[in-house]
This record gives C-alpha cells, sequence and structure tokens, in this order.
C-alpha cells in the first residue's frame, strides 16, 4: 500500500534527522484501520532550539513530494503529496510532549509499538501510555446532557433559519446538528468506537433500521426537503432524548423543545403553501 510505503519513508526521516525528538503516528494507520483512501497523520516533536527554523514542508517533501501545505481550522498542517495523499500533521516543540496525555478520552492505541515513531528520550512513551488500550466507553449523564443540549441548540439555531429562508446556511448547519444526533444513536446502540467522527463507518456499525432513520434525516438545500429533514431529525432526537436521557434522570428544558417544535412546524406547513 502505497501509505505504508510512506510511513516507513516518514519513520526512517525521523530516526535520521536529529533535531526531531520524537514522533508518533495517530488516526486511521495507528489503531490498524488504514486503507487505500486512509490519510496518513503525524505529531512530530522538535528540539526546542532548532523548532524556530525547521521548515515543514521541506522536511516533508524530502519524505515524499509536496505539491501544497497549509494550515486547517484547528491549528493542524496539510499535506496534499503528489502521489494524491493527504497527510495531516502536528509539528510541535520537544517541550510540549506531555500534551499527548491530554489526548486521552479522544485518542486511543491498540500498543505503544502501533503508535511511537521515534521516541530518543523515552518521554513520549510515558505520556503516550496513557492511551493505550481500545476505545474508551461513552457514556453518563453528563456526556449524554451536553449532547442533548448541542442538538437542541443547534436544531433551534436552524429552525430560526429554516423560517428566515436562509436554507442554505440551515442546510450547512444540520450537519453540526447530525454529528450530535449521532452521537446520541451511537449511546443507544452500543457502537461508540468512532465517537469523535460518529459518521464513520456509519453505514457498518448502524443498525439496518438506525441507518434508514438517519437517511430520512439528510437531505439537499431545497428548501422542502431541507424542512423534512429537519422534522425527521428533530423527531428522531425527541425519540432518544427519552431511550438516552430519560434513564439518566436527565432533565432537558422542556420550554425550548416546545418552542423549537413549533418553528420546525411553522416552517414545515409553510412549504406546503409554496
Amino acid at each position: 500500500m502505497l501509505q505504508q510505503e510512506m510511513i516507513e519513508c516518514f519513520r526512517t526521516a525521523c530516526h535520521e534527522d536529529e533535531r526531531v525528538a520524537a514522533a508518533l503516528m495517530f488516526g486511521s494507520f495507528a489503531i490498524g484501520e488504514g486503507d487505500e483512501f486512509s490519510d496518513i497523520e503525524f505529531a512530530v516533536f522538535i528540539r526546542d532550539g532548532s523548532f524556530d527554523e525547521f521548515e515543514q514542508r521541506s522536511w516533508l517533501h524530502g519524505v515524499s513530494p509536496v505539491a501544497a501545505y497549509f494550515q486547517d481550522d484547528f491549528g493542524h498542517h496539510t499535506a496534499l503529496f503528489m502521489n494524491g495523499v493527504r497527510g495531516e500533521f502536528l509539528f510541535m516543540r520537544a517541550s510540549d510532549v506531555p500534551v499527548v496525555a491530554g489526548w486521552q478520552g479522544y485518542s486511543w492505541f491498540p500498543s505503544l509499538s502501533a503508535t511511537v515513531v521515534l521516541d530518543r528520550s523515552g518521554e513520549l512513551s510515558r505520556y503516550a501510555s496513557a492511551l493505550v488500550g481500545g476505545p474508551p466507553s461513552r457514556g453518563g449523564a453528563v456526556l449524554a446532557e451536553g449532547i442533548a443540549l448541542n442538538f437542541i441548540s443547534l436544531m433551534l439555531f436552524g429552525a430560526n433559519l429554516l423560517n428566515r429562508g436562509e436554507y442554505a446556511r440551515a442546510w450547512a448547519l444540520l450537519g453540526r446538528a447530525h454529528e450530535n444526533l449521532l452521537k446520541l444513536v451511537r449511546i443507544r446502540e452500543g457502537t461508540t468506537a468512532h465517537w469523535p467522527t460518529p459518521s464513520r463507518a456509519l453505514e457498518r456499525e448502524l443498525s439496518d433500521a438506525a441507518y434508514a432513520r438517519y437517511l430520512a434525516c439528510t437531505a439537499g438545500a431545497e428548501s422542502r426537503t431541507l424542512r423534512t429533514a429537519y422534522r425527521e431529525s428533530w423527531k428522531w432526537g425527541t425519540e432518544l432524548f427519552e431511550t438516552v436521557a430519560g434513564p439518566l434522570n436527565i432533565e432537558l428544558p422542556a420550554v425550548v423543545i416546545q418552542h423549537v417544535r413549533k418553528l420546525l412546524d411553522g416552517a414545515c406547513a409553510r412549504s406546503n403553501t409554496d
């Protein structure tokens, strides 16, 4: 596999460059799920004294020719390699190695050997060991309440946009709401392995009935179908409140829930007269 060849080239480059103090791989290949369509993802720790002069793009270009290199909205740097592979990279100072322990609950690795590419001092392995194991369990009242409230908030936002007639904006917002909806679904179905990206492998990991229900919640930006998608998303979400949040004795804001329902009813009623 092309990505595996690139990973080995990356490993060699790290070991041969004394400016690199430590490096680890995260993402699909670190947990054994990488395929020919997967990105490669690395965190690289540069010795503090070399960090400011370290040319990231040039260094990566030596691993594999780079067509473009840029920073995204989350602080990652993305490399688009000339061979069509996409890579995400975190270049940090060696003194920042302890931040890895803070990834607990978000990232996990089956073993240190699966993630640690280079560790000259042993410090990286010490912090990364907290992430070794299987996917963390997800659940509990605090988590479920936060997800439910975020879903309610985004659906309220979207319902207002529908009533205003901002359909393109409402369509873009629906995907954000679905991240919370799908987390509620995954808690109910016990399929939380891909928690950080809840739509990942959805076709395989949800029951057929749940996946069909999700499809009914999707739409393009055309006003009538978008209103229907919002209505179906809200209907499913409120059902999930009962099955996921209810047993945990979570009290959700009933007055806001009622207001969202009225807004969506109004938006859908207007669609019948458009």
